[in-house]
C-alpha cells in the first residue's frame, strides 16, 4: 500500500472533524487572531499549522476553499453586545445604532495616552484568562472579564484576511513596533533627519522635442466619486505628457519602483524618460513601494510607503509623498512623511491633499514608561520638520477597550496652493482607530470596523474646510462598511450602506475517545478540555440615511439575505446596491424621503458587479465576476442595467470570459488538454477600466492563464502562457461591440510580462499601459500608431 492508499485508508477511518473544516478554521482565526504567543508561536500560527495538517491528511481546505464553497459571512458578528441581550428575540434592529461622542478632543499630554494604552493592555491580559477553560466550563475569571468594555477594534477583518485599512495599505502591527528611524531620547521628541536640499534625480530619456504652446487636447481623467474631489491613481495624463508609476522586475528578478513619463502628439512619443524611485525614502535598510500619484499645480507627486527594518524585532512603515517639478528635468522639491501605511489620498476643492495612514504600535510590553513616545507615538512632517505628533493632535475616543498594541489611523492636509512649496497644513490622529475614507467636498468621512466577536463600524464626520482637520460628529452601526462607494452625502445628508452578521459561539468538549486528528488540534491550540465553533444566527445587509450630526433618521435592511454586499452606488435619490452568495441580486432603493427608504426594484443575474458606474442617463455599468447557479466563480463578467426606471431593473446586454476546465476520466486522458483561468486588475482596481461615455468607449484590461498539460511515462509537465490584452467596447443599440484590443503574449513567467492594466485617451488615440510597454491606437479604427517600450 502506498503513502496515498495509506492517507485514503486513515481518512475513512477517522474523517476530518467540524470544528477543522476551512470554514470553521476561518472562524477560529478570525476569533482569536490576536491572543498573544503561547511558547514562542502565535496561536494564529498554530490554528494555520492545524490547517495545513488537515490538508496533508485529507487535502479537503484546498479543495473547499479553491471551489469557494464556504460562508465568508461567518467572519464576524455585527450586533452590539448589549443590545443583543437586551431585545425580545436575541437580534437587533437596524434602526439600533450608537451616537458617539468620541474623537472631539485631543489628548491633554503623552502621559494620557500611555495611561490608557496601559488600561487596556491591562483588560486584554484580564481578557486572556477568559480562554482557561475547566472541566466545568468557563472560569470564573471568564465571567467578570465578560462585563468588560469591549469596544477596542482587536483584530480587523477584510475578507478573512488580517488588514489594517484599505485593500492594499496593510499595517504592520500585531506585536511588531513602528519605530521611527530618527534619533531620540525618552521624553524628548524626535528630531528631524539631516537634509540636503533638493536632490537631482537621475533619468534616461530620448531626444527632446520642440516647446509647443498649443492648448492642451482634450483627454479622459480619473474618474471622481465626488465631483472636485480629486482621487490618486498610477497614471496622470494632462493631454501631452503621459505618466505612470509602478514596480519594473529586471532579469534577477529585482524590482524597481519607477515613473515613466512619456512626450505624447498625435498617437506618436514623442520624448521618453524614467527615474528611479528607489532612493526616494530609502536606501540602507529601508524599502519602499510606490501606489498612486497626481499631476497638481504643476507638481509631480509620487505617493507611497517605506518599510524600515532595524534589526529582527523592529520594522517601521511610514508614507511619503515625493513632490517633483514638472518639465523635462523633473527635480525633487521636498518629501512629506508620517507613520503607517499607506491607505487612501484626496485633493480637495480648495487645494489641500489629504492623506490616510494606518499605523500600529508595538506591544505595551516593550515601553519602558510613559517617556518612551518614539515607540507609542506616530511622527510625522516634511523632511526638514519630521517629528512626533503633539498631543493636543491625538484624538481619543472614551477608552481603548482590550489592546496589546495601540492603532492609529492619521489625517494629514498638505497645502498645494503655491506651485513648488508645498507645505503641512494640519494633522489630527484618531487613536484605536482603522478605517476605510469617503471624501465629500467638504468632509472626510471615517469607517472604521471593529472586531470582539461581532463586527460594528464607528463612523466619524470630519470637517475639511480651509484644510483644518475638525471632526464634527461620530456614530456606531451595525454591520460593516466595504469600501468609499458604500458611503454617500448629499442634500445634508449622510448615507451608508453596510453588511451585517451575527454569530453565535458555541463550545464542545473534547470525547474520551479522541482520536489523531483531535489530538493533533488539541496539542496545537493548548487547550486539552474542549473547542469552539462559531454559528452564524443572522445575516442581511442594510442602508442607513443620518443627517450630518450623525444622529440617524431613517434605515432599511433585510437586503440579500444570507449575502453581503459586493458593491454599492449612490445616485442621486437613489442606492444600487449588489449583494451575492449564489446569485447577483441589484437593489434599487429609494432614498427621496429619508426617513423612510423604500426598494423598488431586485433584479437576479448570476454573478456579481464589484463595481458600478453610470454610463449615461438610464444606464448603469456594473464589472465583476461571472459565476455559475451555485455561486461559483466561473470567471469575469460586464454588464449594462437598465435603471431608466428603477421600479423595473433589466439587464441589457452581458460580455463574459469563462474558464475553460479539463475533463478527464483518467490520469493519462489529460494529456495535451488545455485549461484556460481569466481574471481582471478591474475586479480589484476599478480605476484599471477606461469608462468615457463622451467618447463610447469602455476599456477592459483581463489576463489569461492557459496551462496545457503533457504527460509521459507517469511525470506530468506543463507549458504555460500568458496573455494580457486590454479589450475595447462601444454600446451601440443595446449591445456591447468590440472595436479592438491591444494584446501581449508570453510563454512561461518572466518578469517583464506586460501586464496592460491602464488605458487614457487624449485627442483621437489611446494609450495602452504597462510599467514596461506603451502602446498608442487609433481612437476609431484601433490600428496602432505607436509603440513605446521601456
Amino acid at each position: 500500500m502506498n503513502n496515498d492508499d495509506k492517507l485514503r485508508e486513515q481518512m475513512k477511518s477517522e474523517p476530518v472533524p467540524d470544528r477543522l473544516k476551512p470554514e470553521n478554521i476561518k472562524i477560529m482565526l478570525d476569533n482569536e487572531a490576536s491572543k498573544k504567543k503561547r511558547s514562542g508561536i502565535k496561536l494564529a500560527g498554530r490554528i494555520a499549522a492545524a490547517a495545513a495538517a488537515c490538508t496533508v491528511i485529507g487535502g479537503t481546505a484546498a479543495y473547499t476553499l479553491n471551489n469557494g464553497k464556504f460562508d465568508k459571512s461567518l467572519k464576524t458578528s455585527s450586533v452590539l453586545r448589549g443590545e443583543q441581550e437586551n431585545s425580545d428575540n436575541g437580534t437587533e434592529s437596524a434602526s439600533e445604532t450608537k451616537k458617539q461622542a468620541s474623537y472631539m478632543s485631543g489628548a491633554k499630554d503623552y502621559e494620557q495616552i500611555y495611561t490608557m494604552f496601559r488600561e487596556a493592555n491591562k483588560k486584554y491580559n484580564e481578557k486572556q484568562k477568559a480562554y482557561d477553560y475547566t472541566l466545568g466550563g468557563k472560569n470564573e475569571v471568564s465571567a467578570a472579564v465578560e462585563e468588560a468594555d469591549e469596544s477596542y477594534a482587536e483584530a480587523p477583518m477584510t475578507n478573512g484576511e488580517f488588514t489594517g485599512g484599505k485593500g492594499g495599505g496593510n499595517s504592520y502591527g500585531d506585536g511588531i513596533c513602528n519605530e521611527p528611524d530618527l534619533p531620540s531620547v525618552d521624553g524628548e521628541l524626535p528630531t528631524a533627519p539631516e537634509t540636503e536640499g533638493n536632490t537631482e534625480v537621475p533619468q534616461t530619456e530620448t531626444p527632446t522635442e520642440e516647446p509647443t504652446t498649443e492648448a492642451d487636447p482634450e483627454h479622459s481623467e480619473t474618474y471622481y466619486q465626488e465631483q472636485d474631489v480629486l482621487e490618486a491613481d498610477i497614471v496622470k495624463t494632462d493631454g501631452k505628457h503621459i505618466y505612470y508609476v509602478g514596480t519594473s522586475y529586471d532579469e534577477s528578478g529585482r524590482f524597481h519602483n519607477v515613473l515613466r513619463v512619456a512626450n505624447v502628439k498625435d498617437g506618436k512619443f514623442t520624448r521618453s524618460f524614467s527615474i528611479d524611485l528607489k532612493d526616494i525614502c530609502g536606501g540602507g535598510t529601508t524599502s519602499n513601494s510606490v501606489d498612486e500619484m497626481y499631476i497638481y499645480n504643476d507638481m509631480i507627486i509620487v505617493i507611497g510607503s517605506t518599510w524600515s527594518y532595524s534589526d529582527e524585532e523592529t520594522m517601521g512603515s511610514r508614507t511619503y509623498a515625493a513632490f517633483f517639478t514638472t518639465g523635462d528635468e523633473p527635480q525633487l522639491i521636498d518629501t512629506y512623511q508620517q507613520d503607517g501605511c499607506f491607505c487612501d489620498v484626496r485633493i480637495s476643492p480648495e487645494g489641500y491633499m489629504l492623506m490616510n495612514s494606518s499605523y500600529s504600535t508595538c506591544e505595551f510590553e516593550t515601553l519602558s514608561g510613559s517617556d518612551d513616545i518614539k515607540k507609542y507615538i506616530p511622527c510625522c512632517g516634511m523632511s526638514e520638520d519630521y517629528k512626533a505628533i503633539s498631543p493636543q493632535d491625538i484624538l481619543l475616543p472614551e477608552d481603548f477597550g482590550t489592546s496589546f498594541s495601540l492603532d492609529y489611523s492619521i489625517i494629514s492636509s498638505i497645502d498645494l496652493n503655491k506651485s513648488g512649496a508645498p507645505k503641512e497644513k494640519d494633522v489630527k490622529t484618531l487613536a484605536g482607530y482603522l478605517g476605510d475614507i469617503y471624501c465629500s467636498t467638504e468632509n472626510l468621512y471615517c469607517a472604521a470596523r471593529q472586531w470582539n466577536g461581532y463586527d460594528t463600524s464607528t463612523i466619524t464626520r470630519i470637517s475639511i474646510k480651509d484644510g483644518n482637520i475638525e471632526p464634527q460628529a461620530s456614530c456606531t452601526i451595525n454591520g460593516t462598511v466595504k469600501d468609499q462607494f458604500s458611503m454617500s452625502e448629499y442634500n445634508g445628508c449622510f448615507r451608508v450602506a453596510a453588511s451585517y452578521t451575527e454569530t453565535k459561539e458555541i463550545f464542545h468538549r473534547y470525547a474520551d475517545d479522541e482520536g489523531i486528528i483531535d489530538g493533533i488540534w488539541s496539542r496545537i491550540k493548548g487547550e486539552s478540555e474542549g473547542y469552539y465553533t462559531y454559528e452564524t444566527v443572522k445575516k442581511d445587509n442594510r442602508v442607513y440615511v443620518f443627517d450630518m450630526d450623525l444622529n440617524m433618521v431613517g434605515s432599511i435592511d433585510g437586503l440579500g439575505i444570507d449575502e453581503e454586499i459586493k458593491s454599492a452606488n449612490f445616485s442621486g435619490n437613489t442606492a444600487y446596491i449588489v449583494t451575492f452568495r449564489q446569485t447577483d441580486p441589484l437593489y434599487a432603493i429609494d432614498l427621496s424621503d429619508p426617513s423612510s427608504p423604500v426598494v423598488l426594484d431586485e433584479l437576479k443575474i448570476n454573478g456579481f458587479s464589484s463595481y458600478m458606474q453610470s454610463w449615461n442617463e438610464g444606464l448603469l455599468l456594473g464589472f465583476g465576476s461571472d459565476a455559475d447557479d451555485d455561486g461559483m466563480v466561473t470567471g469575469v463578467k460586464m454588464t449594462m442595467f437598465d435603471n431608466s426606471d428603477p421600479n423595473n431593473l433589466k439587464a441589457v446586454d452581458t460580455v463574459t470570459w469563462n474558464n475553460e476546465y479539463s475533463t478527464y476520466d483518467e490520469w493519462e486522458d489529460r494529456d495535451g488538454q488545455t485549461e484556460k483561468f481569466y481574471s481582471s486588475f478591474a475586479q480589484w482596481d476599478r480605476k484599471a477600466l477606461l469608462i468615457a461615455p463622451e467618447k463610447n468607449i469602455i476599456g477592459v484590461p483581463v489576463e489569461l492563464e492557459e496551462y496545457t498539460y503533457h504527460i509521459q511515462d507517469q511525470a506530468v509537465s506543463n507549458e504555460s502562457h500568458h496573455t494580457s490584452m486590454y479589450v475595447f467596447f462601444s454600446f451601440e443599440d443595446g449591445k456591447f461591440v468590440q472595436k479592438g484590443d491591444v494584446t501581449a503574449v508570453q510563454d512561461g513567467w518572466d518578469y517583464n510580462k506586460y501586464h496592460y492594466n491602464r488605458a487614457v485617451y487624449i485627442g483621437d488615440h489611446i494609450y495602452t499601459l504597462s510599467v514596461n510597454n506603451f502602446v498608442a491606437v487609433d481612437i476609431n479604427t484601433f490600428e496602432k500608431t505607436d509603440d513605446l517600450k521601456f
